[in-house]
């Protein structure tokens, strides 16, 4: 959280660092208690993922869209190189849970179901979620590098992880409310395992600096370092225009590699944007060369 210097004398007034602090002290009891729930499949999961030590792993949350992930993992198939998805199933529906595991079945993706999380935080639920896989999974694997990626991120062109990073402890796509704090954006973000391993990562927000999911780890990692010499992902949005469609739509594209979907993750929105990316998952089936789209 700010320093007790950083709030205004308004927010004095009302009284705003106590109830911040409260709320931050909250969510680490609330944290501490649930990345200590074990699944039953926990343990089997880790022995049959014990070969990725040292090798590089890409994770995704998942959270009730079975289409979105397919695809994720069918173009991660053809464009991530020397990498393997991890799938851990934060879906709050069971039947969606049940839907998830079939498609990583068909797609031979390593699949967990999380421990349930009660809270409809968004934000909370998705660091939670984080925290819980990076504690209990990536601390015990010990990969080279590991990722995070939103489950409606699409990998589009050929992508290598160890290139993104090159001599960097972490890539990815930067944010922040306020200049003087940073933190990558929870959806993409990627990390070299040994120059963070013996941090003690949090991947909750910290609201009060302005800072959205994994931004608690401003603290531990990210203010070590000097923004001006670091590389991050590109962020822009581009029209694309589809064969079947009268009118072009934006698209968000990460790092010129990725497309996302957005506003589909805790809510409904993918049901809006079905048509248009059901075709543009199509057309790249054709022809993977997206740019040509670009108008």
């Amino acid at each position: 959280m700010l320093k007790l210097s950083e709030f205004s004398v308004k927010d004095w007034l009302k009284l705003r660092p106590l109830d911040v602090a409260f709320k931050q002290v909250r969510n680490d009891v609330w944290l501490n208690y649930y990345t200590r729930q074990k699944p039953a499949e926990l343990n089997q999961f880790l022995t049959e993922n014990s070969r990725l030590a040292q090798k590089n792993i890409a994770v995704v949350v998942a959270f009730e869209q079975p289409w979105a992930l397919n695809w994720l993992l069918k173009m991660a198939k053809k464009n991530l190189t020397n990498t393997t998805v991890l799938v851990f199933d934060n879906s709050r529906k069971i039947a969606s849970r049940a839907e998830i595991e079939v498609v990583c079945k068909k797609n031979g993706a390593p699949y967990l179901a999380l421990p349930m999380n009660r809270t409809k935080h968004v934000n909370r639920s998705h660091g939670m979620a984080m925290s819980w896989i990076y504690d209990n999974v990536i601390n015990v694997i010990q990969p080279k590098v590991f990722a995070f990626i939103d489950h409606d991120l699409i990998p589009v062109s050929m992508t290598d992880f160890e290139e993104r990073l090159a001599e960097q402890a972490f890539f990815g796509r930067v944010g922040g409310k306020y200049p003087q704090y940073w933190s990558l954006w929870a959806g993409y973000c990627i990390f070299d395992y040994a120059a963070v391993k013996n941090k003690p990562l949090n991947f909750l927000y910290d609201f009060s600096r302005g800072l959205d999911t994994g931004g608690r780890n401003w603290d531990s990692l990210y203010s070590h370092y000097d923004k001006s010499a670091l590389r991050f992902a590109k962020n822009e949005c581009l029209n694309i225009k589809l064969p079947n469609f009268e009118q072009h739509a934006s698209v968000q594209f990460i790092d010129e590699r990725w497309v996302h979907m957005g506003g589909i993750s805790y809510n409904d929105g993918f049901n809006a944007k079905s048509d248009f990316f059901g075709e543009f998952a199509i057309v790249l089936e054709q022809d993977a060369n997206w740019r040509r789209l670009v108008t």
